[in-house]
């Protein structure tokens, strides 16, 4: 009886033991769980803090996942519709997984096509290496009627602002932080001048030059090989220009807005208006409070919008403040830059290209009235 109670003592001894481990172990997993949940959170709050200026909407859209009633009450997305980085981006990078593709994930595995250009030309390396067949017809090109609409002599052009070209005094400057923002015609950001910002920034500096013979010099450096590092990259193209040439009487950042696919279709009308019979992109100026020159800054960008109302009422969309905004670094370099969203990627490249005509316009009266 004695040996009894002691196996029966001991079983139960046991089964505490195994119950005291199945705890042990489901309180383990619940707390690498909470651990991995803190992590991805702090991991989206750098995302959002890296991308700065971007970052507002991820938070609109926090706020009205948990609280809808805020976004009927508050919310104006075409306010938010230049900021592109939503939600699901976030998670994405927090995650560790945005971007993820074959090529890439080849080219890590296979040194030899990381080797080929280095590993930001991993996907390029592996196209290269497979032969292919484009058809003519799979490629977004400008027409013939679209070139001779550019060609031609647009309506906002004023004859009596120019003057002789010195090419000697160069007056304006133009470059690109984000250089590759592309327009409707491509899906993705671009290198293809015909379709992106540097285009628009060709047909503008054409126009200033032989339009109103206001010298330009149009800096087309890649900035955007990393989203995150092209406010520091253009900074430093920047400063070297100024080094060199001195400032100038007009710095141009040109953008375009970004509007994710979802909301294309409502927000075209948002970026886009008619003068002249004339599909326009709207345009928008952006200023940086946090700028150390920002009250002449100011001073300078309403001179510009006031101007461009006065002519062209519906063109400009407004002034965008940003607060803090990863574009001070450059305000803060002159008193005399500007930076100005053309358009969106709901736009057409040639309504963006049309209105740079028109910015002509305004920064010719700005310099030759």
């Amino acid at each position: 009886m004695y040996s009894m109670r002691q196996n029966l003592s001991g079983k139960q001894n046991l089964k505490k033991g195994k119950n005291l481990g199945v705890n042990n172990r489901f309180n383990f997993g619940y707390l690498i769980i909470i651990l991995a949940f803190i992590i991805f959170l702090i991991r989206g709050m750098i995302v959002i803090k890296n991308y700065e200026e971007a970052g507002g909407y991820a938070y609109v859209q926090m706020l009205n996942f948990s609280m809808p009633i805020v976004k009927e009450a508050i919310y104006d997305e075409g306010v938010y519709a230049d900021n592109n980085l939503s939600l699901k981006k976030v998670a994405l990078e927090a995650l560790g997984i945005s971007g993820i593709n074959t090529y890439n994930i080849v080219g890590k595995e296979i040194a030899l096509f990381s080797g080929i250009l280095g590993d930001s030309n991993i996907t390029s390396s592996i196209k290269k290496l497979t032969p292919f067949s484009l058809k003519n017809e799979s490629i977004a090109k400008m027409t013939e009627s679209e070139i001779a609409e550019l060609n031609k002599v647009s309506a906002s052009y004023d004859p009596s602002l120019k003057k002789v070209l010195d090419n000697s005094k160069t007056e304006v400057l133009i470059f690109h932080t984000h250089t590759t923002e592309n327009y409707a015609e491509r899906d993705g950001l671009s290198m293809d001048t015909d379709f992106n910002v540097v285009g628009v920034g060709e047909v503008l500096s054409k126009e200033l030059e032989e339009g109103y013979g206001i010298s330009v010099m149009h800096n087309k450096t890649n900035h955007s090989e990393t989203y995150n590092e092209s406010y520091a990259r253009s900074n430093e193209t920047l400063k070297k220009i100024l080094n060199e040439y001195g400032d100038f009487k007009v710095i141009i950042d040109l953008h375009r807005d970004g509007v994710d696919g979802a909301k294309a279709e409502q927000l075209k009308s948002v970026y886009t208006t008619n003068l002249n019979d004339q599909n326009l992109a709207k345009m928008m100026f952006v200023t940086a409070p946090n700028s150390s020159r920002y009250e002449a800054n100011k001073a300078f960008v309403e001179n510009l919008y006031n101007i461009g109302d006065r002519l062209f009422p519906g063109l400009i969309r407004d002034i965008h403040e940003i607060n803090p905004a990863a574009t001070a670094i450059n305000y803060s370099l002159s008193d005399n830059f500007i930076l100005i969203e053309v358009g969106a990627n709901v736009n057409t490249a040639q309504e963006a290209k049309l209105t740079s005509k028109y910015i002509a316009r305004i920064i010719a009266e700005y310099l030759n009235r």
